[in-house]
This record gives structure tokens, sequence and C-alpha cells, in this order.
């Protein structure tokens, strides 16, 4: 397991603000670094803007080459925004893979002052003959709301010590705080802003303490509000 190398990316797609425009530079960006592995959040099905078996990370994927891929709807969109007479809008998170997997959900306690309803998108990755759990997590845009998520996610996370990659909502402090008391590195060791308008970061990796990062950059393109 130590040995194993893997390229790991994460993107808050911001679902579809000016689409049209970023989808050739987000397909551009994914093909540059040629992760093993991509997650993303605010993947959108919106039936007003794309047919039925066309949702937004379907779009991406015809021009990737990944081979494997699971789209969660975690939302509808119309329900949070208590909009009758509109077409589906479901939104989600994504797993992109080079390699095999099998996916499952949890779905997160909601408080009741919450109008977003989140779950995590597990994905259970085959690397050569060892199975690798990733959980691809977007808390809630609220800093009690995003902690208490994280805390679920970490306390299902304690068997099999997936990596926890995505969009966490909450300061680096926190999050860092998060990682050491449950036993994983994570990008926080790096000094990076992946929200640059309120200048600092909501976008995390955790790895298992087997793992160690190798290296580590939060991407400058800006193909998203989050980069």
């Amino acid at each position: 397991m130590s040995s194993t190398k893997l390229t790991l990316l994460t993107l808050n797609i911001q679902n579809y603000h000016n689409f049209d425009e970023r989808k050739p530079k987000i397909v551009a960006l994914i093909k540059k670094y040629n992760p093993d592995i991509a997650s993303f959040q605010e993947i959108r099905d919106d039936r007003s803007k794309n047919e039925s078996g066309m949702n937004q990370l379907q779009q991406l994927t015809s021009e990737l080459k990944f081979p494997y891929s699971a789209f969660l709807a975690t939302m509808d969109i119309n329900k949070v925004k208590n909009i009758t007479g509109k077409p589906m809008c479901h939104e989600g998170l994504a797993l992109c893979s080079k390699f095999p997997f099998l996916t499952e959900e949890i779905t997160l306690k909601k408080h009741p002052e919450d109008r977003h309803t989140r779950k995590v998108l597990v994905g259970q990755i085959t690397l050569g003959h060892r199975p690798q759990a990733i959980f691809v997590v977007h808390f809630s845009p609220d800093n009690l709301f995003a902690q208490l998520h994280a805390e679920e996610s970490l306390n299902y996370a304690k068997k099999i010590q997936p990596i926890i990659i995505g969009d966490f909502n909450m300061r680096s402090k926190e999050a860092q705080q998060l990682a050491e008391k449950n036993n994983y590195n994570s990008s926080t060791q790096f000094q990076y802003n992946s929200y640059p308008a309120d200048n600092c970061s909501y976008d995390y990796i955790f790895i298992p303490k087997q793992f160690s990062f190798l290296k580590f950059e939060c991407i400058e393109e800006t193909v998203s509000d989050h980069s």
C-alpha cells in the first residue's frame, strides 16, 4: 500500500455558471494533469440545460479518457429553492477513475436549519489486488453544518480509512484539527487558497497515515470559483 502512487484531483464544477465557456478549460486542465482519480462537486443534471443522459459529468467524460465514472445526485435544487413547475434539476457528486470501482452512498444527517441535503459518494477502488475506499464530499456552506457533516463522515471512515476528498466548506485550521484528531495526513500542511473570493481554502484531501503527499498543487487556472 505504501508504494502505491496516485495522482488525485478535486474540483468544484460550479454547476452551470458560464459552463459553456468554462467546459473546454476544465477539460484541458484535467487532460494536463492526467489524474488517476478525479472528484467533482456541484455537478448538475439540469433538464433546462441538458438532455436526459447528458449531465455535466457525462459531458466532461465524453471528452476525457476515464474508463470508469459515477454520478450521485445529492439534492433536488428545485426543492432547495422552493420552486415548482420547473424542469428537474439535481445536483451532486462525481468520481472518475482509471481504475474500476464500485459505489455506495451515505446520507448525512440534516440539521433542521439546513436547506441542503448532503451525501457521501463512496468509491471502492481496485488498485491491483488491493481495494482502497474513497469518500467524495461536499458539506453544507455553514460552519456548524460543515463541522457536523465532517465529524459524521469521519465516524463512518473509522473502520475503512478511506481517502476523503472534496469541498469541506470549512477553514483550514478546523480541517487540520479534524485530520489530526482522526489520524489523517491532509493537504492543510500546504499553504494555499482554493477559494480566492474569500482568500481562504475550503477544499481538501485527507489521506490515511500510511500514505504521504509527494507533491501538492492548488491549480491556478481559473476554471471555477474554486481553484
